[in-house]
């Protein structure tokens, strides 16, 4: 065919920490030709986590009292297969906004080495209650007998393993819609349900590309349930709140700098972890100065010490539209009508119409389970208007003539084609 963060209120915990839990130094790029996969793979990592803090400050704007929970990884990985179609200004705003700083080429393949590299493999780990479990799945559903170029497709199933399924969104898009939904539901154990909407896919969709990211571990240091109490929370406006707190004292790194305190907790299998970072006063004033440079200066002072920690159980899931995040942050051309993502089919005839995202959590005192789920719909550019009607059913007049020139070679009529 040519065819994924402010979980309480003075509480962020960055789950993008998650996806890279060595501090490590801004890569200096070298010749595309010379950089290796490793090397792409840690120049990917810095700009996924400069995007995820930019982005998560533009969620903090809209919600600003509210619990925020996602997946960078999750959306950089969606966009990141959208970018390998863009072209020009939407290709150039694109890469700035997700700060993508290498070649297409090389940004695929730096995808494809970070997620063999994260993911430990299939859901059943989970269900089977391995402790550590990190699934990533992609999709790209294209309209039945709308044509995307071999090269495009064979990039997103090389480097992605997307997995490519031809819907009829014109015809049946409720079927289209819960079968997408369906393919994120299996892929994140049930826990991403009805990622897209009704009413999102129209009769002008024509390609949606997916990511699905499932993450279930244990603790190495597990919190004992009685040692659970239910204990004050205080919210930002000074009141508070009785909710269940774990409680365990043990060795962790922690430092406590840059205007907060910072604790790493370790999962008992794989190189995850979670970091907690407790901001020592407001927290909207830490989070204005907050960038991916002092995530990573935070992480590079944490050291091993005796620790009595007091954290609280929660559970939450959200929903979000990246939409008109994504064109504050200034990627604007994409969901315009002359958007360019000709590498999808050759010509400029795509754009994004939705970009939408979901994500789940739950700590408790065994460990962490989170998924979230990722969906860019794509409509044409123009919508087709509906064919005249032409129902030769009566006698006709036909003529055969010089296209150039207008002369008649042969003219006639047909009164009775059985004649």
């Amino acid at each position: 065919m040519k065819l994924f963060a402010n979980l309480s209120v003075t509480t962020v915990i960055l789950l993008a920490a998650i996806l890279s839990c060595s501090a490590e130094e801004n890569l200096s790029v070298p010749e595309v030709q010379s950089i290796t996969d490793a090397q792409a793979a840690q120049e990917l990592v810095r700009g996924n986590n400069e995007f995820a803090v930019d982005l998560y400050k533009e969620v903090c704007d809209t919600q600003e009292s509210d619990n925020i929970f996602f997946s960078p990884y999750s959306i950089s990985s969606a966009l990141g297969m959208t970018y390998a179609g863009a072209g020009g200004q939407t290709a150039d705003e694109m890469a700035k906004v997700l700060h993508f700083t290498l070649p297409v080429e090389a940004i695929n393949r730096a995808f494809h080495s970070l997620t063999e590299t994260l993911s430990s493999g299939e859901l059943v780990r989970a269900e089977s209650g391995d402790p550590f479990t990190l699934s990533i799945s992609n999709g790209l559903w294209v309209q039945d007998g709308f044509t995307l170029l071999d090269e495009y497709v064979a990039e997103v199933t090389r480097y992605y393993s997307a997995a490519v399924r031809n819907l009829d969104f014109i015809n049946d898009p409720e079927h289209s819609r819960e079968t997408i939904n369906n393919w994120v539901a299996e892929s994140t154990l049930d826990r991403i349900q009805n990622l897209i909407p009704p009413g999102v896919l129209k009769e002008d969709t024509r390609v949606v590309l997916t990511n699905a990211v499932y993450f279930k571990a244990s603790w190495l240091k597990p919190f004992h349930e009685r040692s659970t109490s239910d204990a004050p929370f205080f919210l930002a406006d000074d009141s508070a709140i009785e909710v269940p707190v774990m409680n365990q004292t043990d060795y962790f790194n922690y430092v406590s700098t840059e205007g907060c305190s910072a604790v790493e907790l370790d999962y008992a299998a794989g190189n995850a972890c979670m970091l907690i970072l407790l901001p020592d006063e407001d927290i909207e004033e830490f989070q204005q100065d907050f960038d991916a440079d002092m995530l990573e200066t935070i992480r590079g002072r944490l050291s091993s010490i005796r620790v009595s920690i007091s954290m609280p159980k929660f559970e939450f899931s959200q929903s979000m539209q990246l939409s008109q995040m994504l064109k504050t942050l200034g990627m604007e051309s994409a969901f315009k009508s002359n958007a360019d993502f000709s590498g999808f089919t050759g010509s400029p005839d795509l754009f994004i119409s939705e970009v939408l995202h979901k994500a789940f959590v739950k700590v408790d005192e065994a460990g962490t389970e989170a998924a979230a789920a990722t969906a860019v719909v794509m409509g044409l550019t123009a919508i087709p208007e509906p064919p005249v009607e032409m129902n030769i059913n009566r006698p006709f007049l036909f003529f055969i003539l010089d296209r150039e020139s207008g002369c008649i070679v042969f003219m006639g009529r047909v009164m009775d084609p059985s004649d």
